[in-house]
């Protein structure tokens, strides 16, 4: 061979490479830049694609039956919007009116009062508590006093809350005076001799109050925010249709890209990822589906509402799909709730208010036993063959650089990556690209 010929031809697959190589890099990079800079559109799309992604199997039993696909993308979208209407609807409804909310206010604040005296066994005037208050006190102590001056009512609200109850039920409005006296008549932890109303009284002549006009920059800045997070989650469904009106385009596209000589190679890594992607959401949706059955079984047991202890169970269910602190997420829900409840009528007999917490702590950690014995094993398989101290670093990095969407989507994101390493390494080989 001409040895010039020979010369252009490395200049040129020098200049290939280096293209390549450039083009990867800044094609990175450019990705990078974009999930940092437009890091609050990842969850609503992420969301849209895996719903998309998940309703593929539905979308091809359609089109079999003989349903045209823009007919079957219809029925799946219009299915998905009417469940988030459904969701939206539900927890709308769950949530008190405003004098409902100023009531609930009094309610839990009591009842967290009272389980804390209850548990750290302090007397009437908040003293003689028992060791774990004598350890624990002095820093818990403190929060109690910014929690009660958080919840307590302003003078307005407490006239507006009387003149409210007096168009209620006798009890109803014996119950709201006694809340509204409990609240007047309660004392610092930090300081047992003050109440806790001369405080925020004090408190109140010590600040310089700013005068607000109440006028339209509040109304037009709280609008401002609902709409902005309207625009936002508009982005799932948006992106649930495109993915279903999607026929193998971005494929084609990621594959036309490719050279020739790893095009076989490409499409194995493509099928690889796509299976290993489908096995991880197919194995976690059914195991939340699972957890979230198990956990409201639970709670109904130990005396949560039915409406409550659905949601909170969904959310435990969904939360557990985040490895290593999924589980304290929807433990801590339950606690919160427990914290709250005024009266228990629990199906277990020996569930009462007091033990309402422990027996929540406990449902809990008895329904992990269940998922990692039975669901994970049966269900997940080996879709999620990491080892443990991979999985915990790969939360706690997502978490950092992503936040909550980080920590949700860290171990899909390692599962997809690890296939694509692994799949790669075996393809170069049999190609006797490297040894």
């Amino acid at each position: 061979m001409n040895p010039s010929v020979n010369n252009v031809q490395k200049t040129r697959l020098t200049r290939t490479r280096v293209f390549y190589t450039l083009s990867a890099f800044l094609g990175v990079t450019a990705v990078i830049y974009l999930l940092f800079a437009l890091r609050t559109l990842i969850l609503p799309v992420l969301l849209g694609i895996i719903a998309a992604y998940i309703c593929q199997p539905l979308l091809s039993i359609l089109q079999r039956k003989g349903v045209p696909r823009w007919g079957s993308t219809l029925l799946l979208f219009g299915g998905f919007i009417l469940i988030i209407l459904m969701l939206v609807r539900y927890v709308v409804n769950l949530i008190p009116g405003e004098f409902e909310q100023l009531q609930l206010r009094l309610s839990v604040q009591q009842n967290i009062n009272e389980r804390y005296q209850h548990y750290m066994k302090l007397d009437e005037n908040l003293e003689n508590g028992n060791i774990v208050h004598d350890f624990f006190g002095p820093e818990i102590d403190p929060m109690m006093d910014t929690f009660n001056q958080w919840l307590y009512l302003a003078d307005s609200d407490q006239e507006r809350l009387v003149e409210w109850a007096k168009l209620t039920q006798p009890e109803q409005e014996k119950r709201i005076l006694n809340l509204l006296e409990s609240m007047k008549s309660m004392r610092l932890y930090t300081d047992p001799e003050v109440l806790l109303s001369d405080r925020i009284a004090l408190l109140k002549n010590n600040i310089q109050q700013e005068e607000v006009d109440p006028g339209t920059e509040q109304e037009s800045s709280l609008l401002l925010n609902i709409l902005n997070i309207l625009s936002l989650w508009l982005v799932m469904p948006v992106m649930f249709l495109f993915f279903l009106l999607d026929n193998g385009q971005i494929r084609r596209g990621f594959v036309s890209l490719i050279p020739n000589n790893y095009f076989e190679m490409a499409l194995t890594v493509m099928e690889n990822v796509d299976r290993a992607i489908g096995n991880y959401l197919r194995g976690t949706l059914i195991e939340t589906l699972l957890m979230s059955i198990t956990v409201w079984m639970f709670l109904m047991l130990i005396g949560f509402d039915f409406g409550i202890g659905m949601i909170l169970a969904i959310i435990s269910g969904i939360a557990n799909a985040i490895p290593i602190f999924g589980m304290f997420i929807g433990m801590g829900l339950c606690v919160v709730y427990a914290l709250i409840l005024d009266d228990v009528n629990a199906i277990l007999p020996f569930v009462t208010v007091e033990n309402l917490i422990i027996w929540t702590v406990a449902v809990h950690l008895l329904a992990q036993a269940i998922d990692n014995a039975v669901y994970k094993p049966f269900v997940l398989g080996k879709a999620v063959a990491l080892h443990p101290i991979v999985v915990f670093l790969g939360a706690i990095m997502g978490s950092i650089m992503f936040g909550f969407v980080g920590l949700l989507f860290a171990i899909p994101a390692i599962v997809i990556l690890k296939e694509i390493i692994n799949t790669l390494y075996r393809q170069l080989k049999a190609y006797f690209l490297i040894y």
